[in-house]
């Protein structure tokens, strides 16, 4: 009897185990069945996806191109801009014999006479054997220095600023900076120069008494 029941019990696993894969079978197929329907969907869909992903690489690559333009842009209007700011040949140029009577003209910074020593830009011109300056080009003229055959002129390297001269006179003196050396040259040059036109256009006589 124990046989018996023991060989009952291996045919009883063997059942359990085929209905186990008629089980898995049927699961399977079902799946299948339902990827099948499934399949048409999903071969349109990685079609969009193809499409999507050149779609992306070419904005991508415009997106690229634009940024290359724009730092191209943005580079050559800083140099432009830095071009209009430093001064070219023809801005530096003096001409005592003017028709207006303005020697030179342009942006220096002066150096405050009081006690903190400020600096501030100001629009400097070189007329009638005189250094003025304006706050703003509508401004009344300040004269500096009223008359620039009693003055001298001198480049200053011992100070903390760059391109800076010093116009001295009698009775003051004034400190200035220019943008660049070419600029201090040329303004020194200037005062220099309308000093000598000066002293020929006047007799000595003058100068005596």
């Amino acid at each position: 009897q124990i046989n018996v029941l023991q060989a009952k019990k291996k045919f009883e696993i063997l059942d359990a185990m085929l209905s186990f894969m008629h089980a898995q079978y049927t699961f399977f197929q079902q799946g299948y069945s339902l990827l099948h329907e499934l399949e048409p969907y999903m071969k349109k869909l990685a079609t969009e996806l193809d499409q999507l992903v050149i779609d992306s690489a070419v904005e991508k690559r415009e997106m690229e191109h634009k940024h290359a333009l724009i730092q191209q842009r943005v580079r050559s209007e800083c140099f432009s801009f830095f071009q209009d700011f430093s001064y070219d040949d023809s801005k530096v140029e003096f001409n005592v014999d003017a028709p207006n009577g303005v020697v030179m003209e342009g942006y220096l910074f002066k150096r405050a006479s009081n006690a903190f020593k400020t600096w501030n830009r100001r629009w400097f011109s070189i007329q009638n054997s005189q250094l003025v300056y304006q706050k703003k080009l509508k401004d009344v003229l300040t004269v500096v220095v009223e008359d620039l055959r009693l003055c001298t002129v001198k480049p200053c390297e011992d100070i903390e600023r760059r391109f800076c001269f010093e116009v001295v006179s009698p009775t003051k003196s004034c400190m200035l900076q220019a943008d660049s050396e070419k600029l201090r040259q040329a303004w020194i040059q200037a005062v220099q120069a309308s000093i000598a036109s000066a002293y020929r256009e006047s007799p000595d006589s003058y100068y005596i008494e």
